[in-house]
Order: structure tokens, then sequence, then C-alpha cells
């Protein structure tokens, strides 16, 4: 079954936001946070068989060849990042709703696997650690904010 371009959307929106929401709970350096934006599109990548996979894929595409839209936001503007971030993947959970239980549990694991990819791209300045606790706390959020 084909994914309706409104889905596509939400679903490269909430991942855009799912990077977002992340670096802003980062404090990389300005090639850390270039790093993590790199991140994206590697993550994207990981589109896994099963019932969303038209869906993530469409998706994917969108986000590759930049025509997904979103915010352009500073990365040391942290409020902003987060606040947005979260009402992006806010935008998606009607199609979460829409879908299998199935396909919206591959959509929901294909979104954390974004956040966590974008954690892990870079250490804080000065820090040692991959993925810092704040950032392990955002995934934690996202989780349950897709959880619905």
């Amino acid at each position: 079954m084909a994914a309706r371009e409104d889905q596509v959307e939400s679903v490269a929106r909430a991942a855009m936001g799912c990077m977002h929401y992340v670096m802003g709970h980062s404090h990389a350096s300005t090639w850390g946070v270039v790093k993590e934006a790199f991140a994206l599109r590697s993550a994207v990548g990981d589109v896994p068989d099963g019932p969303a996979r038209d869906l993530l894929r469409a998706a994917q595409a969108r986000i590759t060849t930049g025509s997904a839209p979103g915010p352009s936001i500073d990365s040391k503007e942290k409020e902003r990042q987060v606040s947005e971030g979260r009402s992006l993947v806010e935008e998606a959970l009607p199609v979460l709703a829409s879908l299998t239980p199935d396909a919206a549990d591959q959509v929901r694991e294909w979104l954390l696997g974004v956040a966590e990819k974008v954690a892990a791209a870079a250490k804080d300045k000065g820090g040692s650690e991959k993925v810092t606790e704040a950032e392990a706390e955002a995934i934690r959020d996202l989780r349950t904010l897709l959880a619905g």
C-alpha cells in the first residue's frame, strides 16, 4: 500500500524533529553539531522491511533530497530546538494512530533510531560520553511522547 503524501510529510518532519529535540539537549562543538546533522541522513537510511517500509522509504527520500520542510534553527537556540523539535514529533502522532499497530511500531522505532544516532554522533564540548545523560533523557522523552 502506497503511503499518502501527508503521512510521508509528517513522518519526515518528525524525524527532523527528533534530530532537533536531541540537539537541543546537546552541547557539542561546531564540528559536533555538523556530525549530529549528518547523523540524521545516515539514520534515516536504516529502513528495515516491514509494514511501514514504503512510508519510511518515502520519508527518507524526502529528507535526503532536502525537500522535507522544517525549521532552520541555529544550533545555539537550544530552547527553540527543543520546543520546535517536540512540536514536529507531536504532528506525527495522528499518523501513528492511523497506522496498523505493527506499522506504527516500526515508525516509532525508526524515529527513535534517528534520535539515538544523532545523540551518539558527537560528544559534548569537554565531555567524554558519546551520549550524555541529557541526551539520554531526551530520547526517553521522545519514547514516551511517541507511545501516545
